[in-house]
């Protein structure tokens, strides 16, 4: 087995910048190899829901946004923040109803990840979402402008190949998608 290594303690918080959807600060931590203190940039944000949604001809109900980090249109899956009040597959299926306007038959888990333990604390929780059927048009966030896009499920690859799909988190959750398939097999 490898050698992990030592945990870094945290030894005081910096003033928090509250973002709304996110709270910046900067924390020091002491190295415990040498005893040197360390400031670090840490980023408090809830944590997310998303979900790869297969329609009974298997296809796979995605939305096209424009993201403002990469100044560009984003093909990913139906996804956002989980609510104070609720659990990652409530949080999941929501989102799978307001931006899209599918509803499921069925929804699990698949998974979770860190979306970025370098700086981020929070978790990305990914489901499975089978038999979705469009029930409306989506009622998307005021400040949310989607685009739904029913893509075949064989072409996914090809569309994270060329780039059509970049955004890191999602395909991650195509893989747990893929990964947990094959064990159901």
């Amino acid at each position: 087995m490898s050698r992990r290594p030592a945990p870094w303690t945290r030894i005081r918080s910096g003033l928090e910048q509250d973002f709304t959807i996110l709270r910046v600060h900067e924390d020091w931590f002491v190295d415990p190899r040498d005893g040197t203190e360390h400031p670090r940039a840490i980023i408090d944000a809830d944590d997310w829901a998303n979900v790869v949604a297969l329609t009974p001809d298997d296809k796979v109900v995605m939305v096209r946004q424009f993201r403002f980090g990469s100044q560009s249109d984003s093909l990913e899956l139906p996804g956002g923040v989980v609510g104070a009040h609720e659990t990652p597959p409530q949080a999941a299926a929501r989102e799978l109803e307001e931006e899209t306007g599918y509803r499921h038959a069925s929804i699990e888990p698949i998974g979770w990840l860190w979306s970025n333990p370098a700086h981020f604390t929070n978790r990305v929780h990914t489901f499975l979402a089978r038999g979705c059927e469009r029930v409306h048009d989506g009622r998307p966030e005021g400040s949310e402008d989607l685009v739904v896009e029913v893509v075949q499920r064989h072409a996914i690859p090809e569309l994270i190949r060329t780039g059509e799909i970049r955004h890191a988190l999602h395909v991650a959750a195509l893989h747990l998608a893929r990964v947990a398939e094959q064990r159901d097999r």
